[in-house]
């Protein structure tokens, strides 16, 4: 039997995964994350959970197909709320949009159920997902942008106690040499990543060239009537591109 081959976005998420972790996969679809973070011998364990009966149950059939029966335990769950305290250290979520993984992680209380690692990978509201990070007194440990079948996906390994704060770094880096203001660039860490900006990750260049030519092919629109408040927005978007570019 063939190796479980995954996306390049469920891929770059499982490599942030420690080794040896007890791992719970919400939103497990398929079961082909877990099986194959037991293949690569990431995880000790793996808790995989989805809401739907359907999914559960292909992914129940790829566990037995692959021999992971004593290895990979799968449950019928709304986001956390089936998993014990301290089952897992390390929670996987992906391939979902970002405000139903915000409820997931308001919801389910992952610290207090002993998780201190998730690898989260959002597909929609990055803004609002990483602003909600922070306020909850997590931090982006690492990032990655990912390029595949012509959508960017980011993946992100958020942990619950960190010595270096990103977005404290990327001020101190970035905006302080170039006379930026704090709240300016924590806002561009919210849209674009603190952890990409800081490793000027070349996905992002190309993800932040493809936004710059989108801003103006907008502006250019806009100019024809008088949208003057969409303007301002797109325009001070432009700018943060423009400043990130430069750093380059």
């Amino acid at each position: 039997m063939t190796n479980i081959q995954l996306s390049k976005r469920l891929s770059a998420a499982c490599e942030m995964v420690p080794q040896g972790s007890r791992v719970v996969d919400v939103g497990t679809d398929h079961g082909f994350v877990p099986i194959y973070l037991m293949e690569k011998h990431k995880a000790a364990h793996v808790i995989a959970m989805d809401v739907n009966e359907g999914p559960l149950q292909r992914a129940t059939d790829h566990v037995r197909e692959y021999g992971f029966e004593n290895d990979i335990e799968l449950r019928l769950s709304d986001g956390l709320l089936e998993l014990k305290d301290n089952e897992a250290d390390t929670m996987v979520c992906a391939g979902m949009g970002g405000l139903l993984m915000l409820r997931i992680l308001d919801e389910g209380r992952p610290v207090r159920k002993g998780i201190t690692t998730m690898i989260l990978q959002p597909q929609s509201d990055l803004y609002s997902f990483r602003k909600y990070l922070r306020e909850q007194g997590f931090f982006i440990a690492d990032e990655r942008e990912i390029f595949e079948e012509g959508k960017y996906y980011t993946a992100m390994k958020v942990v619950v106690s960190c010595d270096n704060d990103p977005y404290i770094q990327v001020c101190e880096k970035f905006g302080e040499k170039n006379g930026t203001d704090a709240d300016r660039m924590i806002n561009m860490c919210h849209r674009f990543g603190p952890v990409l900006i800081l490793k000027r990750d070349v996905v992002l260049k190309e993800y932040l060239q493809r936004e710059l030519e989108l801003c103006e092919r907008i502006l250019l629109k806009l100019s024809e009537n008088a949208h003057t408040e969409r303007m301002r927005d797109i325009m001070n978007k432009k700018n943060d591109i423009s400043f990130l570019l430069s750093l380059y």
